[in-house]
């Protein structure tokens, strides 16, 4: 039997290249073209994509060895859902380290995966070092892995739904790593719950 090691690689390997291929398909088709004016500004387009998500991936991945609050919103414009979502924080924690900006990343964009017809996430931070995550928009709903994760639900069999489900235990991951907890509240008016990220040992 596998182990949960190689199991949550193999899955982070795919995912990756998942989230790759996209504008890597858009740099090689282009390139044959690159004397064109027009393809010109879509290769620099594409190429601002595939370095801005390639920087991401390296906070949330584990590459990055710094990264801070406020490097956040600039990060998280390398999103695969960045054309329909847009990320919002609000609050100054005193001090984040960067196994907790991943974590944040991450939550930033399981919240992406709530929202798939397109909307908002807010981040926002409290006094108490913990943060609240709450995606708006139509047809909004967490991920049912993320739901069970935070009932207490088992990593490994949340990897089995695969490379397009591999955030909700990825970011439960990271909590641990971090001495963080996940949680959801109840709904508000939204008709959604938030995400919270405990202080660190809460």
């Amino acid at each position: 039997m596998d182990s949960l090691d190689k199991r949550l690689s193999e899955t982070v390997a795919a995912r990756l290249c998942h989230d790759l291929v996209s504008p890597l398909s858009t740099l090689t088709a282009l390139m044959p073209q690159s004397a064109d004016v027009a393809a010109q500004a879509l290769l620099c387009e594409a190429a601002e994509a595939m370095r801005r998500r390639l920087h991401l991936f390296c906070l949330l991945f584990g590459a990055m060895e710094e990264a801070s609050w406020d490097d956040l919103p600039a990060l998280l414009r390398g999103s695969p859902a960045a054309h329909r979502v847009r990320f919002g924080f609000g609050g100054a924690p005193a001090g984040l380290n960067a196994r907790s900006a991943r974590l944040l990343a991450g939550a930033a964009l399981l919240g992406a995966e709530a929202l798939p017809r397109g909307g908002e996430v807010s981040v926002t931070a409290t006094d108490a070092d913990s943060f609240a995550l709450l995606p708006a928009g139509r047809g909004a709903a967490w991920p049912e892995a993320a739901l069970r994760l935070a009932a207490g639900g088992d990593v490994g069999v949340a990897l089995e739904e695969g490379p397009r489900r591999i955030l909700s235990p990825w970011v439960f991951l990271l909590a641990r790593a971090a001495g963080r907890r996940l949680s959801f509240s109840l709904p508000g008016s939204a008709g959604i719950p938030a995400l919270v990220v405990s202080a660190p040992g809460g």
